[in-house]
């Protein structure tokens, strides 16, 4: 993982039959009860992994048996520098002189941790000049957090603020999707274009690839799945990226989220953007005193019957529902064709 804080726990006591089930990034005890609830009591060589970032939920996934907790360390000081000199040169003997003291210096401060190292590695990587201003510049504003969690934020933000206009952009579009989506490259890139981000041009699917490859090379989002040709078909966004763009976002009025949760607070007039969160919920609504009339773009996770009235939306152009859907019901697209700004539709159940 390349969170904070990272405990793995070896729970050994389910499952009938051999299997092997890692449950990945666990932040809620109560999300253990509920999984553990499904599965078949026994020991057959079965074995459930569980990591989280926090120490209870560890815990209390293996029943406060603190042998089957392993706490995950930082990388040390070998490993740091081969992740960070590699990135950034291929290798630490190509690294020029003048700046080793330096590099050296902010590969200490990133502590060990693997997102603040490559974050930091991958910003000076696509600097077009490196200058011993720069590094300095970086090594005291990383020295100025406290905490290794506080130095990745920093990192963090310090890459995005150095991304070109058109790739911050790209990047913010990612919170349209829930935490921990794998997200289709293809599909993003064509939003990307539906959304008018890739300027005109007879190759603007080639620029949306390139900007998304480039967010993958900056360390931004997280490569998932690869073809053959090693090109990367899917993606994820690490969830303090998540939660640096989503800071991001609400300061510029980019995208809104709503949940069963949570509305983001204080809503604004004009609402262009908006992804729609219910996940599993089976009774969600959209706040009434909400303003659909500006929405261009919808995007909806959820039950069929939270599905708000699209038709609502008369100005949208993208429109993406990924619907938990009942048997026994039938999803109405009648009147679909009274959206004459739609240019994107994907329906997922």
């Amino acid at each position: 993982m390349l969170g904070t804080k990272c405990f793995v726990i070896d729970v050994p006591e389910f499952l009938a039959c051999r299997y092997l089930i890692v449950i990945d990034d666990l932040w809620d005890a109560s999300v253990w009860d509920i999984i553990s609830r499904a599965l078949p009591k026994g020991s057959h060589g079965s074995r459930i992994i569980t990591t989280t970032q926090i120490e209870d939920v560890a815990l209390t996934c293996c029943c406060y048996q603190s042998e089957y907790v392993f706490e995950m360390k930082h990388l040390d000081d070998d490993h740091s520098r081969k992740l960070f000199f590699n990135r950034l040169f291929c290798s630490e003997r190509d690294c020029p002189e003048q700046f080793k003291d330096v590099l050296n210096e902010i590969v200490e401060t990133c502590d060990g941790f693997p997102l603040a190292t490559i974050s930091i590695a991958s910003l000076l990587a696509s600097q077009p000049v490196m200058s011993i201003d720069l590094l300095t510049y970086i090594q005291q504003s990383l020295s100025s957090s406290l905490s290794t969690s506080e130095k990745t934020r920093q990192a963090l933000n310090l890459s995005f603020n150095n991304l070109p206009h058109y790739l911050k952009t790209c990047l913010l579009y990612l919170i349209m999707y829930p935490e921990g989506s794998t997200i289709s490259k293809d599909e993003l890139v064509t939003q990307w274009i539906t959304e008018d981000f890739i300027g005109e041009g007879q190759d603007r699917e080639k620029i949306a690839w390139h900007y998304f490859d480039e967010l993958v090379s900056r360390g931004m989002i997280q490569p998932l799945d690869r073809n053959y040709n090693d090109e990367v078909l899917t993606c994820t966004v690490h969830h303090m990226v998540l939660d640096l763009i989503r800071y991001k976002s609400l300061e510029e009025n980019f995208i809104i989220n709503v949940s069963c949760f949570q509305t983001t607070p204080g809503l604004p007039d004009k609402v262009r953007r908006l992804s729609v969160q219910f996940g599993g919920a089976k009774c969600a609504n959209i706040p009434a005193d909400f303003m659909m009339t500006q929405v261009r773009s919808l995007i909806f996770f959820g039950f069929l019957n939270c599905v708000p009235s699209f038709v609502e939306y008369k100005l949208l152009r993208v429109l993406v529902l990924h619907i938990w859907a009942d048997e026994s019901k039938i999803f109405d697209l009648t009147r679909i064709d009274e959206l004459f700004q739609l240019r994107y539709l994907k329906i997922d159940c």
